[in-house]
């Protein structure tokens, strides 16, 4: 500052009226200023919240379920052995030559009302192929009985003119040796003289037995039998 400049001196007496427009600025300015530095430390101290705290991570391993047991399957019993009674089936019809008769032995025509007694043909304890007295049925064997021999009934003519119908239906039990035993009656002619002849001749017949598993056993047949006489009509008696 030079020798030559001039002070200026400035009242701020409050009393005069320059002195007191000085103070007004003066304290507008100062709290101004304190607005600004208000706000400017409200922004720069936000409240940030803390973060969460972080959990453990642990691996959980999840076990699948046992499989279930597995099913015990129930063996069913065997069926018990139901012993029916069947006519025997023949493709080749049978004819004996009876003179003056023709004995014949067809296929059935139906199925007769059976009315026999099954005690003979109960199924065994023991082994049905083991025992030499198990009856089989014809349609449970390898090979089924053939007739080998027929021996020729003596039916009177007269007695075949009082039968409408010559027709009987036997059952019996062809044997491992080749005979016929426990013939008996399923359906009669009408005649008891003519299912007499009847039973009596197939007593006497023969045949080659019925064969199950490459051995002889014994097999129930029911058969049909129709007697019919020969076309001359000839009167005679045999």
């Amino acid at each position: 500052m030079s020798a030559n400049s001039t002070l200026t001196a400035i009242d701020l007496d409050p009393s005069s009226s320059f002195g007191r427009r000085m103070l007004k600025w003066a304290a507008g300015v100062t709290t101004s200023m304190g607005i600004l530095f208000v706000l400017a430390h409200v922004q720069r101290t936000e409240i940030v919240e803390p973060a969460p705290p972080i959990q453990d991570l642990r691996t959980v391993v999840l076990e699948e379920p046992p499989p279930p047991p597995p099913e015990i399957a129930t063996k069913e019993p065997p069926p018990p052995t139901v012993l029916d009674l069947e006519p025997l089936p023949s493709d080749n019809i049978i004819k004996i030559s009876v003179a003056p008769l023709t004995y014949e032995i067809p296929l059935p025509e139906a199925n007769p009302e059976l009315e026999i007694s099954l005690d003979a043909f109960r199924p065994d304890a023991v082994d049905r192929d083991d025992n030499p007295n198990h009856v089989f049925q014809f349609r449970e064997v390898d090979q089924r009985p053939v007739i080998i021999h027929r021996k020729k009934p003596d039916v009177p003519y007269s007695l075949l003119r009082e039968v409408k119908d010559p027709r009987v239906v036997v059952s019996m039990v062809v044997t491992r040796g080749g005979g016929a035993r426990d013939i008996s009656l399923v359906q009669s002619s009408g005649n008891n003289s003519l299912d007499k002849i009847v039973v009596e001749a197939l007593s006497e017949w023969r045949f080659r037995p019925a064969i199950r598993n490459g051995a002889t056993v014994n097999c129930l047949v029911i058969q049909s039998i129709v007697i019919k006489p020969p076309r001359g009509g000839s009167p005679f008696t045999i």
